[in-house]
């Protein structure tokens, strides 16, 4: 069996386009809307995420 490692980032990284795609699908009628509502989302998952792991990093020490 092959074994994959998977860091945080890559874990965080796949929630945000899974729960970017879900919100994009059930949040805007149209189809460009959806496509901009999940980029918007993704965008705003990945930077509040960075944001938050970068200000308890000193924490962790």
């Amino acid at each position: 069996m092959l074994a994959i490692e998977i860091g945080h980032f890559q874990v965080m990284t796949i929630f945000a386009v899974l729960l970017s795609v879900a919100l994009g699908a059930l949040g805007r009628r149209t189809f460009s809307g959806r496509i901009k509502y999940a980029a918007l989302s993704f965008a705003i998952l990945m930077i509040v995420s960075i944001g938050i792991a970068w200000l308890m990093y000193p924490l962790s020490r």
